[in-house]
Order: C-alpha cells, then structure tokens, then sequence
C-alpha cells in the first residue's frame, strides 16, 4: 500500500483515530484492578516506552523527514508532555501529571485527530505521530485509572497562569533566537487543523495567536468538565 498525502477524511485516518484512542483508554483501564506490583510493572514500562520514543524520535525526524535538528528537539507541548508523564509514572510528582493532562490530553488529542503530517496511512511519519500522540493519552490515563490521579479547578488556572507569562513568554524567545517553531506560536502548522479558522500570522506578528490561545484554554476546560460535574453531584 502506497502513502497519499495525508487527508482527515481518509477512511484509513478515521478507523486510526479509533483504534489509538481506544487502545490508549483500554489498556490502563483494563489493568485498573491488577495486583499493585503488575500495575508498577505497567507503567514503568509504559515510562521506559515514552522515554525511549521520545530519545529516538529526534533521530528519525532528522533521517527521515528531513527536519534540521533544532527542528527535531523533543520539546513541542506535546513532546514536553511525554516527558511530564513519563518521569511522573516513575516519581508520582504530581505536577508532572497536571501538565500532561491538560496539554498532553488536549495537545495530544487533537494531534491524533489532525496530525501535522505530509503523507497519510501507512507512511512512517504518520504512523510515528500517531503511536507517540497515543503514549501520551496511554500515560495519563494510567495515572487516572491505576494511581488514581485526578485534577482540580485551581490546578487548571494555575496552569494557565503559568503557560501564558513562563512558558510561551520563554519557548516564543526561543523560537525567535533559533528560527523554530515549537509551540507553533510562529507559525500555524502544517495541514488541515483547528488553525485553519484563525488570522494568518504576519512576519513577527503572530495574529493567529489571537484565535490559538482562547481556543487551547477552552479545549482544556472541557478536559476538566467532567470532574466538574462528578464535584457538583457529590455535594
């Protein structure tokens, strides 16, 4: 089977979508009621997985995608979530998972529904993107359903406090310095994406950070609604 350049209809796409998010749900779940010593061995595996992945994707980047290494370094929000779960799986800093959850459930999420790819199924890089985007759901979920992890209201706006005066502040100098475009707050990334929707970005005006960030904030609420609504039952 030959790689077509990429496309969100494609039906090969579609089915990916449901086989990667249901795996990354399934499996943690499946194990929620293990022995505690099966369930330590699940995720310091599923850490050592991530870990690796995220080691050697840098390499594949560059030898098969073509990406100059300053482009390749696995620090994008959703690499960066790979590391937060992976080293929280092994340590339990809690922290760690919070980042994860937000970003790595919403950034990773919508890279498994619309991947910034060039070619389709069952092309390397999209079979990369897709099995990586998964690890990070597959650690958070673990964390929910193994370890019992959960987040809180003022663990959300602490977190966006943070991310909109630290980290896009220091990874927008970053991308500024070393031509990149982590984060994508440069540019809008490859493809067809939430982006699309938002003004185009201006050499070193980037207006598509006006539609980005309340969309991204609204995206992660939603990821909090749920325990919204368990709270408010319980009282």
């Amino acid at each position: 089977m030959t790689p077509e350049p990429f496309s969100l209809l494609d039906p090969w796409h579609l089915l990916n979508v449901v086989f990667f998010i249901s795996a990354a749900i399934y499996l943690p779940f499946a194990f929620r009621n293990a022995s505690e010593k099966i369930k330590v061995y699940f995720r310091y595996l599923l850490a050592m997985i991530i870990l690796i992945h995220e080691t050697t994707n840098p390499v594949f980047k560059i030898t098969e995608r073509g990406f100059d290494w300053w482009d390749a370094m696995p620090i994008h929000m959703c690499g960066f979530s790979s590391w937060c779960i992976a080293f929280y799986l092994i340590t339990k800093y809690r922290p760690l998972f919070i980042f994860a959850f937000f970003w790595g459930l919403g950034g990773g999420g919508m890279s498994i529904l619309t991947p910034d790819i060039v070619l389709g199924f069952p092309a390397l890089e999209y079979l990369d993107t897709m099995w990586g985007h998964s690890l990070i759901l597959m650690g958070v979920f673990t964390a929910i359903f193994q370890m019992n992890e959960r987040p809180f209201l003022n663990d959300y706006f602490y977190l966006m406090v943070m991310t909109t005066f630290i980290f896009l502040p220091v990874v927008y100098l970053f991308n500024i310095y070393f031509g990149t475009n982590y984060w994508f707050v440069v540019e809008k990334p490859y493809g067809d994406n939430l982006m699309n929707f938002f003004p185009d970005p201006l050499p070193g005006k980037p207006y598509h950070l006006l539609g980005l960030i309340p969309a991204a904030y609204a995206i992660t609420f939603l990821l909090y609604i749920p325990y919204l609504l368990k709270d408010k039952n319980a009282q």
